[in-house]
């Protein structure tokens, strides 16, 4: 019977130290993953400022698609400038997911916003609206000049909180 205990502490103890490892490599795991986390702060002082020398996947993604955002709209056709301001707004929507917005829509994110912090947001809400008209609003056409003024007021934006530079 005390051989059968020894077998029992013997393997508890491996346990136990199995259970210490694995703890330890999660706080080095969390640690070493920590230096990547968005550093958007949702309110207050600064609130649309990020450390200048942290580029994070997030930020190049985010730039990437704001870049591809851009050369299908220089296309100059329709569709492709009717396809770039919804793919503008779901960045726009991303972004502020990124940044923890709380909300359901981009509506109620942009409504969480502190309206006063951000001199955008007059153009923002234009050209959310534009394009609930673009994909909501059956046969709904815009002109070159409102497509080009709906994509500065999204670069406008993404600019002011440093998505894109």
């Amino acid at each position: 019977m005390t051989f059968l205990w020894v077998v029992y502490d013997f393997i508890a103890l491996l346990f136990i130290l199995a259970d210490v490892a694995l703890v330890g490599g999660l706080v080095y795991a969390w640690k070493k993953a920590w230096h990547y986390h968005p550093t958007y702060a949702p309110h207050g002082e600064g609130a649309h400022v990020r450390a200048a020398h942290r580029q994070t996947m997030h930020d190049i993604v985010m730039k990437e698609r704001w870049h591809a955002i851009m050369a299908k709209f220089s296309t100059g056709t329709p569709e492709a400038e009717r396809v770039a301001i919804i793919e503008a707004d779901a960045l726009v929507d991303s972004a502020l997911k990124g940044m923890r917005m709380e909300g359901e829509h981009l509506a109620d994110r942009l409504a969480n916003l502190e309206s006063d912090e951000i001199k955008s947001m007059p153009r923002i809400w234009r050209a959310h609206r534009m394009r609930n008209d673009l994909v909501h609003t059956p046969g709904y056409t815009v002109t070159p000049q409102e497509a080009e003024r709906t994509i500065r007021d999204y670069e406008a934006f993404l600019r002011e909180i440093e998505v894109i530079e």
